[in-house]
């Protein structure tokens, strides 16, 4: 066989093509039906991802609220550390169960994680409006 290193050079992209291309038709059973217990997991986690984006616009409504009359600004400022608490409470108080845990307490632990956070997305979202809103307000 008269092979050129040109074409040796190729071989690992085609093959590696072809695997994608093989794995693409016929994809794994356990991505076609995700168990109640992964996607709840998968919920609590892209929660937490969407509020720790969150954390840095909180960090930075604070600086804005400090540049203004600390009086005023004091309430908001009570506000903006109360959702950062309740943020950080969270995240030290989250345990998720191991898989020996029968699955019934898991699913269960993981939508209960889902309730808790939504109340501490409301926190944020409630606590940044309101400083907008002051921080409006005040530049009138």
């Amino acid at each position: 066989m008269n092979v050129s290193l040109k074409n040796l050079g190729l071989l690992p992209i085609v093959g590696l093509l072809a695997l994608g291309l093989l794995n693409a038709c016929n994809p794994p059973a356990e991505q076609e039906q995700q168990s109640p217990i992964v996607a709840a997991e998968e919920a609590v986690m892209v929660q937490h991802d969407s509020l720790m984006a969150q954390m840095d616009n909180l960090m930075a409504m604070r600086e804005k609220l400090k540049a203004t009359d600390p009086k005023a600004a004091a309430p908001y400022l009570r506000g903006l550390q109360a959702a950062d608490n309740a943020m950080m409470s969270w995240m030290h108080a989250y345990q998720a169960p191991d898989s020996t845990t029968a699955d019934a307490q898991r699913l269960a632990y993981f939508q209960q994680q889902q309730q808790i956070l939504a109340k501490v997305a409301q926190q944020q979202k409630s606590s940044l409006d309101s400083a907008q809103t002051f921080l409006q307000q005040a530049a009138k």
